[in-house]
Parts: structure tokens; sequence; C-alpha cells
């Protein structure tokens, strides 16, 4: 017989506790720095996914767990989409991000500068944006052209 296209594997992590609830099909779950300076990008962000009819969550927006990391987790797992925000070049985004690669998530990076983007993560596509008025005007624009053929491959797969 011929090998799968698709091989699947199994992970059974230490770190973090699976949670029990399911994928859901309309959540994206966002990365980004908890800085301030970002909760405009957070809210274009959020305003894009209302226009796909998609909800959004950060980890700052709920509280859970004891610690930070099994939330990030569990939005990461519970998550269809995640939306990870390089700027900065901000170590704990890009542990979240190879996260969410290791768990088959639909990964949209975006960033202010590309010389913010590792090496090893280079060769993805990523949404730049200028963090003015026209420039999140822009990744809004953009965000929801993503956003829209993301969920229609999600929901015309059947998951």
């Amino acid at each position: 017989t011929m090998p799968s296209s698709e091989t699947t594997i199994s992970v059974s992590p230490k770190v973090f506790k699976i949670p029990n609830d399911p994928v859901e099909n309309d959540l994206v779950g966002v990365m980004m720095p908890f800085d301030q300076k970002f909760d405009p990008i957070y809210n274009t962000i959020k305003s894009a996914c209302e226009e796909t009819k998609l909800k959004c969550l950060r980890a700052d927006d709920f509280w859970e767990n004891s610690t930070i990391i099994q939330d990030i987790f569990e939005l990461i797992y519970k998550s269809v989409i995640i939306l990870v925000d390089l700027t900065g070049k901000n170590s704990n985004v890009l542990y979240e991000m190879g996260i969410a690669h290791t768990l088959g998530r639909v990964v949209i990076p975006i960033s202010q500068n590309t010389t913010d983007i590792s090496f090893d993560i280079k060769h993805h596509r990523t949404l730049q944006y200028y963090p003015n008025t026209e420039g999140l005007n822009n990744l809004k624009k953009d965000l929801i052209k993503k956003l829209l053929i993301e969920r229609d491959k999600i929901f015309s797969s059947g998951n």
C-alpha cells in the first residue's frame, strides 16, 4: 500500500495538562507580548475576528489555572487558529508559536518589522503592519482576507 501523505503523532506532554475541552472551530488564540502598547493591535485583531464571525481570546482575557502557561496552553489547544505577533522577538510568543505548530494549529504570523522574524520561521509568510491608524486599518483588511480563507478551509473539511 502507498504510505499516507499525513503522518499522525501522539504526544503526551509532561509540562502541560491536556484540557478536557474540545477544539472550538470558531476560536482564534492570540499570542502577543503582554504590553499596553499592543492593545490597539489586539483591538484590531478582535475587530477582524468579529467581522469574520470568529471569536478571539488572549491569555490575559481569562484566569482558569494557577499558572499562566497552562492557560496559554489550553487556549492554544482549544483554538483552531493561532495568531502570533512576532514584533520585538518576544521569546514567549516564539515558544507559544512552537506549541501551536506542534499541535497542528493554523498559525498566522504578524509583525511590525520583518527583522524580528527568527531564521527558523522566516520561511512562513508574515503579515507586516505599521502600528498607526492607516497601518492598523490595512492589518484589519489583510486579517479579514486571511481569516476568511482559513475559516472556509476549516468548515469545508468538516472539522
